[in-house]
Order: structure tokens, then sequence, then C-alpha cells
């Protein structure tokens, strides 16, 4: 078996073009370049059994021989993926697979993903590829494959357009150093999808899922370094595997997502922050505010039209003014969604997440740890750091709420927040707490937060009224009857605020709880 760590660049074909000719290679180059034409044929299950559980299986035909090839779900720990992959030349004269060419364990596990279900062609990519060797000043080695061409899944087509860096020999670092090089040089977005599970999307001709963080599982005996990678590598993750539901899905839940992900990441850098603050982690948060910032505005009109306007609108069905004024809103959504587009989709973007897988691959943070307490902060076991950091946010936000029944409007607006970066750093340590322990806590902040949410909802719904309204006069009556519809209903809901804040202060801090019996 031998393993493939690669990352793919996607572009239009004329940065290709340009990618191919740049000078900006020429210190790297290695050899001549190599082009051939490849033909992939995958074989799987009618319901993609075999794609679902993580294996693609495809013969390809290059240079008159069949090679086929069995790849396994990547397990990287950033946006290259590490897979695993086992080839064998095959006989001219068939035209299928054998897995008798595979090892046992993995025709086992084949055969359990399939069943009883014949695997048979099922997508087919055609793609023109030259590569070529580089080697780098520091001696790795990559194979830059440039990519044009085809996929074709049940009747339909997907363009190709890539570039694929893989790593031959050396540090999976070097992939990322020399793609922010060629980011310089065009526009690029990092490539989440194999070509096999691109076509397996064609072939289900479905939209793309939105995919929700899961829980952060820390290893036992991990240390504060440990459990900061790890969260960050699944934020990034989170962020990206979202980003074509957002996009080429239209989803607002995507969208949402995406949101939620760069806002986990925010607080994972606050939260590890008196350790690890430094020049490269402090350019990282500010980009990762940016982006926040970007795509905020389209998720604010998506909920003003499904939670503010809509309701008020279902029960007058017939008021011509709440329809103008939902016009309005859409025609503002469309312009903030395009913005939201133009920020994911830019080179911007693109540096963003390079920079921040670098910054992970190559644990860049211990280059900002020049004393020696802060070395022994990072090896220290994260479960002691853990009730630390939870101790500081909870601190915040008490402070805030100590008199919670005079807080004004932007007082309540930074208790929503302070409450949502408790919430946030508390899922990032759960899995070193008893569940039984972690439960209840969490179950009364979310309840919590969701009543401070709502009423963030209310306030950001008057400036979007504010804004539609200006220079529309027609629109205001309109707006007044959505704002006030939702006030009185934010004024039963500040009380019910109250009382689920005692409710959760009577709570017991289960981390300390945890340290107490230990």
């Amino acid at each position: 078996m031998d393993r493939e760590i690669e990352l793919k660049l996607q572009c239009d074909p004329a940065a290709l073009e340009r990618v191919r000719r740049s000078r900006a290679l020429a210190h790297v180059k290695r050899g001549r370049a190599n082009a051939k034409v490849l033909r992939s044929v995958y074989f799987d299950t009618e319901d993609f059994a075999l794609m679902k559980n993580g294996l693609a299986l495809r013969v390809r035909e290059v240079g008159g021989k069949r090679v086929q090839t069995l790849k396994t779900d990547s397990e990287g720990k950033g946006p290259a993926t590490d897979r695993g992959e086992w080839e064998a030349t095959l006989s001219a004269s068939g035209d299928g697979p054998d897995l008798n060419r595979l090892p046992a364990a993995l025709r086992a596990r084949i055969r359990k993903a399939a069943g009883a279900e014949a695997i048979s062609p099922r997508l087919v990519s055609d793609i023109h590829r030259t590569a070529r060797l580089l080697k780098t000043r520091g001696g790795d080695e990559i194979e830059l494959a440039i990519d044009r061409g085809v996929l074709r899944a049940n009747g339909r087509e997907e363009q190709v357009s890539e570039l694929e860096l893989e790593l031959k020999r050396g540090n999976s670092s070097s992939l990322y150093r020399l793609a922010l090089e060629l980011a310089d040089i065009v526009p690029l977005r990092v490539g989440m999808k194999s070509k096999a599970a691109r076509a397996f999307a064609l072939a289900r001709n479905g939209k793309p899922e939105v995919v929700r963080a899961e829980p952060v599982a820390i290893p036992r005996g991990a240390t504060v370094a440990d459990a900061y990678a790890l969260i960050l590598r699944q934020c990034l993750s989170h962020l990206l595997a979202n980003e074509a539901a957002a996009f080429d899905g239209g989803s607002s839940e995507g969208l949402h997502q995406m949101r939620v992900a760069l806002r986990r990441m925010r607080s994972a850098f606050v939260a590890f922050g008196d350790l690890l603050a430094g020049e490269a982690a402090e350019e990282l948060a500010r980009e990762a505010k940016w982006l926040t910032r970007a795509i905020g505005r389209a998720r604010d009109f998506d909920v003003f039209l499904s939670d503010v306007v809509a309701p008020v609108a279902a029960g007058n069905p017939d008021d011509k003014s709440l329809a103008a004024l939902a016009s309005a809103a859409k025609k503002a959504r469309e312009q903030a969604w395009a913005s939201a587009r133009a920020a994911v989709r830019s080179p911007r973007m693109t540096r963003f997440v390079l920079s921040l897988a670098l910054y992970l691959d190559e644990e860049s943070w211990t280059g900002d740890m020049n004393e020696e307490p802060a070395a022994e902060g990072l090896s220290r076991p994260v479960a002691a750091f853990a009730g630390d950091a939870l101790d500081k946010r909870l601190k915040k936000v008490t402070k805030l709420a100590r008199n919670i029944d005079r807080l004004d409007v932007s007082d309540r607006h930074e208790l929503r927040k302070r409450l949502k970066k408790l919430r946030y750093t508390m899922t990032f340590f759960t899995s070193l707490f008893p569940r039984a322990d972690t439960k209840g806590y969490l179950h009364h902040l979310a309840r919590l937060q969701d009543v401070f949410g709502a009423l963030n909802d209310l306030e950001t719904a008057h400036t979007i009224v504010d804004e539609l309204t200006r220079g529309h006069p027609r629109l205001g009556p309109a707006g007044v009857r959505v704002l006030s519809h939702h006030e009185r209903r934010a004024r039963k809901e500040w009380q019910s605020a109250l009382r689920m804040w005692r409710n959760f202060r009577a709570q017991a801090s289960f981390w300390r709880q945890a340290s107490a019996r230990r």
C-alpha cells in the first residue's frame, strides 16, 4: 500500500495555462513535463455503496495498460488529503476490476459494503494531464499535475479544470507553501472533493449536503497544543465542507454553518490566546473576523425574511405593503449573497485557508513561544487548561449579567456574544468530562442562548428596516407593523430570559465538579 498525499486547487481553464507557463516555477522544475490522456472508469453498486463507505475503485487506461486503483477515505489533517492507495496492473484483455489483486481485508470490506449488489461501471472521467516533478529549495519533491477534462455520470457531465499537488517526498507543509505561491499567480480555490466524489455527486443529481459541526473528540492524555490543533482543524474542515452547499446549492443553512465554523474558530483563538498569542494567530483571527462579516449580512437577510417578515405576512396574506417590504428585502438579500459569494470565492479567502492549513501543519505557534512558561503551558494536559478557560469565559458572562434586569440593548447584545463564546468553548472540551455532568448545563445554556439570539434578530431587523425604508417611505408602515409584532413577543421573551438566567446560574460548573472528584 502507498499513501497519497495531495492538495487540489480549482481554477479557470485559462489560468491553468498561465500556471504552466509561469516563470515562478522555473526555480523548482525538474525534468520534462509529461502529457498523457487518462480515461478512468469507477466501479460501484447502483446506489454507490462503496463510495458511501469511503472506497473509490477505478480502472484507468494509461499508456496502453489497465491499472486498477483502490483509494480509501482521507485521513488528512487539513485541505490536503491523505489516503490509502492500492494499485495493480491488470490484464489487457479484461474490462473490469479484479478484486483478487487486493489484500484480503479490503476484499472483505468491499463485499460487506456491496452486499448482494453487483459492482459495475458507474462513473467515467476523461482527463488530459500535464505533469512534472518539482523540487523545492528544502528538498521536498512534489508532482504538479494540470488537469483538463470532463466527468460523466448518469447522463450528466461536469468540466474539470484543476491543479493537483501530490507530495512524493518530504513534508506536507511544502504543498501549502507552493499553493500560496501559485495563488499569487492566478486565482485559485481549494478543492475539497476528489474526482470520484464529484462524479458521485453528479450521478446523484442532488444539491450539496449541509454539514454540521461534529463534537470534538479530544484523545485521553492530549496536551493543550494537541487540542488547539485538533479544534482548529475541525473548524477549518467544517467551513470548507459547507461552501458548496451555500454557494452551489444556495442553502441558507449551508451559509449559516459556514458562519458557525468561523465563530467557533474565532472562539478557539480567544480561548487559547493567553498561551498562543502571536503574530501568525492574530493575523488568522483577523482574517476569520473579516470573512465572518463578509458572509454575515447575507445570513441576516435570510433570518429577516424567514423569521421576521414571514410570520407576519402569513397572517396577512393579502397585505400588499408587507409583500412590498418582502420584495425589497429579497433584492437586498440577493446583493448580500453576491457579496458573500465574491468574498468566499476571492483570492483572500484562498490565502486564508492555505495560511491556516500551513499554520496547523507546521505547528507555527511554537515559533511564537519564546518564553518558558508558555512552552510549559502548551505541554500541560488539556483537561486542566479546559477548566481554567471555562472559568474565564463564565466570569465574563456573569460580570456583565450581574444586573441583568437593567441591561440596555447594547449590553444585551454583548451578553449574547459572551454566552455564545462560552457555549463554543464548552463544546470544544465536553469530551473531557462525563456526559451526565455536561448534558444539563449545556441544555440550560442552549435555551438561554436561543432567547438572546431571538432578541438579537429583532435588533438586526430594526437595522434592516431602517435601511430598506430609507428613501422608500412607502415601506415604512409595513416595517413598523413587522417590528411592533416582534417587539411584543420580545418583551415576553425577555422575561423568559430572566427566568432562564436564574435556572442557568443554579447549575454547578461541571468542570469544577469533575476536578473535585479527581
